[in-house]
């Protein structure tokens, strides 16, 4: 748990400096839930709650230049390692509002006092080098590189002389291919390369994260058949999609487990193409004989949402208790809870997220909620959802998560209008 709150940390550390003014509603609207949220904070009773709250609120104070409150809610935490990030993080807002760090620094060394070891002392140098530097963190800019157009792209293909070259000018192509809808000239460039890869076979490659051979090479290939069956199916072009999933499913089955990151890979991405044809038994066969608990726990999340949606409350219902808890599927469970507030029992759900515990996890429950009535602009089911809550633990995230969310939409906003 502790390693995804001080990720959260890393990343609100880098993207300080995004927040320039944000829109009026916005801003008042993230700085209401954030007051929400300190409120809803001191109701929590165990300290190691309190602290997993106080290290998502430094992250929020600090994203709206809060400095001071980020302070304050930094000197609640009481696990040394999430102290000292969450303070690394509210150092980083100081030094970009051109605020004095000193107390900080001071409360940091208080904190490291008798706790010295690799970690904690990684952390405090990396604390002192922001605050000695005072360097404000630059704008991250959203914007990716444009590819090269397709026709350029196909050339490149086209004249690659070597299984090597083949391979390297596919992965632009196919992006570009996918982009503009061209999928015929896609699947050409799919079946030409595992032509190249048959001709021209290398030995299995061995690492800690499993074998890597041709079988693997072809089956990455075959993902693309993927991609292109659920655009198809997004089109309500059915058969062509079913020709794509099947050329992808022959080779999913039979590919060895050593070959895991690329079979879990398409495993996932074949319940969702079933899920969009409608194929819902096939898709539940499929989830029988995964194994993987992270593959098992999103296909189960998606093929409960699709029964959920469909009015299959209970069997949805059923079918999330595959969900494990896992680190990192608390986003799965959040998929079923937005499914059942939009499509179920509004009491089903607010009983569905009143018992999924208050572990981190758990909370990633809260915040899937906030983000999706955000993203939706849905205000009045963003307080709803908070007022069914029961847990102020639960309620401190949520609306933080709230608040958050509504600072990144207006950043979303202020950079597409650039």
């Amino acid at each position: 748990m502790i390693t995804r709150t001080l990720l959260l940390l890393v990343v609100s550390i880098a993207c300080l400096s995004t927040i320039a003014v944000a829109a009026d509603g916005d801003r008042l609207a993230a700085e209401q839930w954030l007051s929400r949220a300190v409120e809803s904070s001191r109701q929590i009773k165990t300290e190691s709650a309190i602290s997993h709250a106080a290290v998502a609120m430094v992250h929020a104070h600090a994203q709206l230049g809060q400095v001071d409150k980020a302070f304050q809610a930094a000197k609640r935490i009481t696990n040394p390692q999430l102290k000292l990030y969450a303070l690394t993080a509210t150092i980083q807002a100081a030094v970009n509002a051109d605020q004095s760090t000193e107390l900080m620094v001071t409360e940091a060394r208080q904190t490291l006092k008798g706790k010295e070891g690799a970690f904690n002392d990684a952390a405090m140098n990396n604390l002192l080098r922001i605050a000695e530097a005072k360097q404000k963190t630059l704008p991250v800019t959203m914007k990716q590189p444009e590819l090269p157009p397709l026709e350029e792209l196909q050339k490149v293909f086209d004249t690659a002389q070597n299984r090597r070259e083949k391979l390297a000018a596919f992965q632009p192509l196919m992006v570009r291919s996918l982009q503009a809808k061209s999928f015929d000239s896609l699947e050409r460039a799919i079946e030409e390369t595992i032509k190249v890869i048959e001709q021209n076979p290398l030995p299995d490659k061995s690492s800690k994260f499993g074998t890597y051979g041709d079988s693997a090479e072809i089956a990455k290939l075959r993902l693309t058949n993927l991609y292109v069956a659920s655009k198809l199916a997004d089109e309500n072009k059915n058969d062509e999609a079913t020709r794509h999933l099947a050329l992808a499913d022959a080779v999913i089955d039979p590919l060895p487990e050593q070959s895991a990151l690329v079979k879990r890979e398409l495993q996932s991405l074949r319940i969702h193409v079933l899920l969009q044809l409608n194929r819902i038994d096939e898709a539940l066969e499929h989830l029988q004989t995964m194994k993987t608990p992270l593959i098992v726990s999103r296909a189960a999340a998606e093929i409960a949402a699709y029964q959920i949606k469909n009015g299959q409350v209970e069997a949805g219902l059923k079918t999330a208790e595959r969900i494990g808890s896992e680190r990192g599927l608390g986003d799965d469970r959040g998929m079923v809870a937005i499914a059942l507030f939009e499509h179920g029992n509004r009491d089903v759900a607010v009983q569905y997220i009143n018992q999924v515990g208050e572990t981190d996890e758990a909370m990633n429950v809260l915040t899937s909620l906030a983000r999706h009535w955000v993203d939706a602009g849905d205000t009045a089911r963003l307080q709803s959802t908070f007022d069914s809550i029961n847990s102020s633990t639960a309620q401190t995230h949520h609306a933080t998560a709230a608040a958050v969310f509504l600072m990144s939409r207006d950043e979303k906003d202020q950079e597409q209008a650039k």
